[in-house]
């Protein structure tokens, strides 16, 4: 089966940022592969010395010169259009919210084949999210009004784009409940899918707090928790970096005062490490920035508890006891920390129970398997 994956980027093209969309982009290809389908990945880079086309891990991979412009995104349509055109792929497979959803919907409708669209966020369903990011920002009245016909012009395409997927497969039961209510359709609760990895490196007295820096993230609250949390022989870690160099600064003076480590940004082959050495997890988020952060998979997956100031995923972290949700009471998420750190049996067992309960349901094949189904077209047996 010929697969094709279109995505605005990829994980480890240099000009890509690191998100929890390009990680999943990512893991499926390569999972994908693995089992068998015939994997071609079609998305954009900055970077002039990309060849057209390069076959790398049994990945086929076709890059495409993407450049600065307001009408940009539109350009691009047609040039994704024309791979598919060529490729003839037997389905094809979007995450996220964009423009390729319509690509990839007028596709599937011309040619009748599976198309499967991944949610990435508790709002990716909403209509109309471009223009509400440009009211929210901040920015002069003007800079809004001079945007605002482009904006509303590309949120056309995404909108029409969302309701054209064969097969909607949601990370939480919250997304597939936004799904249903904004868009009329039964999303597919599938987690999301990480590789199997191997625990290899000891635990130290560590708690970690690892996200790009930015201010849906929080990080200045993570600096006031660990204020208010006695470390004794702990380290607190806060590793990030930002395209704002001035916000990054502001972060690092605020943590420079304080006994906080800051690493800077971390590549994402290399983020593991800290996960595996760490033994709490921290996100400090705000409510509407995560749907279910790849973060807390690499946590659980490395035996780190995930401590949560907002987003407990499913209820996950109580039923299984792998981490706590403070429900945005900073205070009651200090005490947690600070009768975890004392309380090293518990600790160890909750670390236990996050690696069982992550290689069960992140990297579990039944997730690969069932996608594979809705390739072939046969979600009545899922």
């Amino acid at each position: 089966m010929k697969l094709a994956i279109l995505a605005n980027s990829y994980l480890f093209d240099k000009t890509s940022p690191v998100n929890g969309t390009f990680v999943q982009l990512h893991n499926l290809a390569v999972a994908f592969s693995e089992y068998g389908l015939d994997v071609h990945y079609i998305c954009a880079t900055k970077e002039r010395s990309k060849p057209k086309y390069e076959l790398s891990n049994g990945i086929h991979f076709y890059w495409i010169q993407k450049e600065q412009g307001l009408l940009e995104w539109k350009k691009l349509m047609l040039v994704y259009q024309e791979k598919l055109n060529a490729l003839k792929p037997d389905a094809i497979y979007t995450r996220g919210r964009n423009v390729l959803q319509y690509v990839a919907g007028k596709y599937s409708n011309a040619h009748n084949v599976p198309y499967v669209w991944g949610t990435n966020g508790e709002d990716s369903a909403e209509f109309w999210k471009n223009i509400k990011r440009l009211k929210g920002k901040n920015k002069s009245l003007f800079y809004k009004v001079a945007l605002l016909p482009f904006k509303f012009y590309e949120d056309m395409y995404i909108n029409k784009g969302m309701l054209m997927p064969d097969y909607i497969v949601n990370q939480s039961v919250y997304q597939q409940e936004t799904t249903k209510r904004y868009l009329k359709k039964d999303g597919i609760i599938l987690p999301s899918y990480f590789l199997p990895i191997q625990n290899e490196t000891s635990k130290k007295n560590e708690i970690l707090w690892m996200a790009n820096l930015s201010p849906g993230k929080q990080p200045e609250l993570f600096i006031k928790l660990i204020q208010k949390v006695d470390l004794k022989n702990w380290k607190a870690i806060l590793a990030g970096g930002s395209v704002n160099n001035s916000y990054e600064k502001s972060i690092k003076d605020l943590a420079s005062k304080f006994d906080i480590s800051m690493p800077g940004k971390i590549e994402f082959e290399n983020s593991f490490k800290y996960y595996q050495n760490a033994k709490i997890y921290i996100n400090t988020s705000r409510p509407d920035a995560d749907g279910l952060p790849n973060a807390y998979i690499q946590s659980w997956l490395s035996g780190a508890i995930v401590l949560s100031l907002h987003h407990d995923p499913n209820n996950w972290m109580q039923d299984y006891k792998i981490g706590f949700c403070a429900d945005g009471n900073l205070n009651l998420l200090a005490k947690k920390i600070q009768s975890l750190m004392k309380d090293k049996d518990y600790l160890k067992e909750m670390s236990n129970n996050a690696i069982v309960f992550a290689n069960q349901t992140f990297s579990n094949r039944n997730t690969i398997e069932t996608y594979i189904k809705l390739f072939r077209n046969c979600n009545e047996s899922i």
